[in-house]
C-alpha cells in the first residue's frame, strides 16, 4: 500500500470496508470485499469528510452504490497500472492547481473503466481529472460533503514496475485531497469623480437643511 504514494506521512494500513471517524481514505479496490450494502455508511463518511478511491473496473458500481444510479463498467485501456492519466481534462481544477502534475506517456496509460458515462450523466456533479490517450475518462472526481470521491478507473493495485512517480504523487494528493478553493478578490465599486462630487453636493445640502430645521 505505501509503495501507492508519495508526499505525505505513510499511514497504517486496515483491511476493512467499515471506515471510520479514523479513517484517512478508503481505498475500494477491485477485490478488496463486497461493495453492496455500504451505500449509507460511505455516504455518511464522504460526508464527513472522508476520502475514497476506486480502482479499475469498479468505479461504476461504488458510485451506483453510494448514489443509487445504474452506470456500467467498460474496459479500456493498456495495463500499465499508472494511476496518473496520460491527458490532463480540466487542468484549471483546484485539484490540478493544487497538484501540478507530469501526466504519464501514451504507452503508459492504465486500463479499466470509461468513466465518461458518469461524467456526463451527472450534470457537472462529477469532474473529469483525466483521460487516457484514447480519449477514454480515466480519472473523475465528486465532492460529497467535506469528502471527495475519486472515481479511479486504473488498475492501480497490481504494483508493477511500470508505476510512475508521478503516480505515487497523484495518490499521495488525493488520499490526503489537496483541493484548493481558487478565491478571486471582488473589486470594490468605483464612482465617477463627477458623480461623487454631485453626491457630495447632495448631502452637503441635506445636512443644511436639517440645521437650519434645528
Amino acid at each position: 500500500g505505501a509503495a501507492l504514494y508519495s508526499g505525505i506521512t505513510p499511514l497504517t494500513e486496515v483491511f476493512s470496508c467499515a471506515p471510520d471517524a479514523n479513517t484517512q481514505a478508503l481505498l475500494v479496490t477491485r477485490n478488496s470485499g463486497s461493495i453492496a450494502g455500504n451505500g449509507a455508511a460511505w455516504l455518511a463518511y464522504l460526508n464527513a469528510g472522508g476520502i475514497i478511491i476506486t480502482e479499475f473496473q469498479n468505479p461504476e458500481a461504488v458510485y451506483n452504490e453510494i448514489y443509487g444510479t445504474a452506470y456500467t463498467s467498460e474496459f479500456v485501456g493498456d495495463c500499465q497500472d499508472n494511476v496518473m492519466p496520460s491527458t490532463i481534462l480540466n487542468p484549471s481544477d483546484p485539484f490540478w492547481l493544487a497538484n501540478p502534475l507530469t501526466p504519464v506517456g501514451p504507452t503508459e496509460d492504465s486500463c479499466g473503466s470509461d468513466l465518461q458515462d458518469v461524467v456526463d450523466g451527472e450534470g457537472g456533479a462529477v469532474v473529469a481529472l483525466g483521460a487516457r490517450d484514447d480519449g477514454s475518462v480515466s480519472l473523475a472526481y465528486r465532492t460529497q460533503g467535506s469528502g471527495v470521491l475519486f472515481l479511479s478507473g486504473a488498475d492501480w493495485q497490481d504494483g508493477q514496475t511500470s508505476y510512475t512517480d508521478s503516480s505515487r504523487s497523484l495518490f499521495g494528493g488525493m488520499i490526503v485531497a489537496r483541493l484548493t478553493a481558487a478565491v478571486s478578490a471582488v473589486p470594490v465599486p468605483a464612482l465617477p469623480l463627477w458623480l461623487l462630487g454631485v453626491m457630495g453636493a447632495l448631502l452637503a445640502g441635506l445636512g443644511l437643511r436639517k440645521l437650519r430645521k434645528a
